[in-house]
């Protein structure tokens, strides 16, 4: 129970403050725990925020292939719902995607940055390998899928970025509707 409680604290103030500016006292009592009971949990920053971001990562992977482990599922249901899912995680846990998506800076312990960029490139190469698959199987056009894959990853946490500071220019329901189209058909009409 206090782990939990102190991973969900840290989140908060690793994304209020950042990395370098997180203090482990500042964890310790948002938490609401002795300092003791955290360095026990957590021997460091640094493994404090590996497991946070570990953690997120690995839920992410794992509630998307759960998702798609049905192979009747379409290509475009299947990008659908990794839309979907990476918007979940954006918008309604704006504490973990700040961590993962803007944290990710150098300063960081080197060994602690190199697990969390190979938990990122996991993701990465898990939506490259189902773009892959669409494209032998002629659904997606030729392009490199991991190039493809961050390109994705990348337009969703962009866009989720303007969501949130302009929700009232359109419904989530839009949001999704309108990256699903961007990402499936592009921008461009038929050219003549």
């Amino acid at each position: 129970m206090s782990k939990d409680k102190i991973i969900h604290a840290a989140m908060e103030v690793f994304s209020e403050h950042g990395y370098h500016r997180a203090s482990m006292d500042e964890i310790a009592m948002r938490a609401q725990v002795a300092k003791g009971t955290l360095y026990y949990n957590f021997p460091g920053k640094a493994q404090l925020f590996k497991t946070i971001v570990k953690q997120a990562l690995q839920d992410i992977i794992n509630h998307t292939c759960q998702d798609l482990d049905n192979i009747s599922i379409s290509i475009e249901e299947q990008i659908r719902r990794i839309i979907r899912h990476n918007l979940d995680v954006i918008l309604e846990s704006r504490n973990v995607a700040h961590i993962i998506f803007n944290e990710l800076s150098n300063g960081i312990e080197p060994e602690v940055l190199d697990e969390i960029k190979a938990l990122r490139l996991e993701y990465l190469s898990f939506i490259g390998e189902l773009l892959e698959e669409g494209k032998r199987n002629g659904y997606i056009v030729d392009v490199q899928p991991m190039i493809a894959a961050s390109g994705i990853i990348g337009m969703l946490q962009s866009a989720c970025n303007y969501y949130l500071s302009h929700q009232e220019q359109m419904t989530r329901e839009e949001l999704e509707h309108s990256l699903f189209t961007l990402i499936t058909q592009g921008l461009l009409t038929n050219l003549e």
